[in-house]
């Protein structure tokens, strides 16, 4: 008896998980609706903007500098994510909201140069489907008593 206690406790073990829902999404072609307070990529706005340099001073990992625009007095935040750990500060401190957090987190890149984002480029937030061409539809969490699951949202 004790042998086929032994034989069969493995798989009664593995049993109930076998019929749960899938604990995953089949990224690319699902992606995640985060919450709002999400830390993703980051968006800026020149306009408001005054250069004072919080951002570059409050930033624990030296990530951001400010660099000259060419056709715009003062300076502006370039932000190298090679080292940004997207801790939120610099959205945090900032006096006149400049900066802000997008969803974006597709970040790969083959060339280590392109992970440095000058102003320019961070003003621009691309749209989803240009950087996941096969995403077909988007999910969300959301909690049971037991477990957390995922819902289709949105086709996209």
């Amino acid at each position: 008896m004790s042998l086929l206690r032994k034989l069969f406790k493995p798989f009664m073990v593995v049993a109930p998980y076998v019929f749960r829902n899938s604990q995953t999404v089949a990224y690319p072609t699902e992606r995640l609706i985060f919450h709002e307070r999400f830390r993703g990529r980051h968006k800026f706005y020149f306009d408001r903007c005054i250069s004072c340099n919080t951002c570059a001073r409050v930033c624990p990992c030296n990530s951001i500098k400010l660099v000259e625009v060419e056709g715009r007095e003062g300076k502006y935040p370039q932000i190298d994510y090679q080292t940004c750990s997207l801790c939120g500060y610099c959205v945090e401190f900032c006096p006149k909201n400049a900066l802000e957090f997008t969803d974006l987190v597709e970040f790969s890149e083959t060339d280590r140069s392109k992970l440095v984002y000058s102003p320019e480029r961070l003003t621009e937030v691309p749209d989803i489907k240009e950087i996941l061409p096969m995403l077909k539809r988007r999910t969300e969490t959301y909690l049971t008593e037991t477990e957390m699951k995922y819902r289709k949202v949105e086709d996209v």
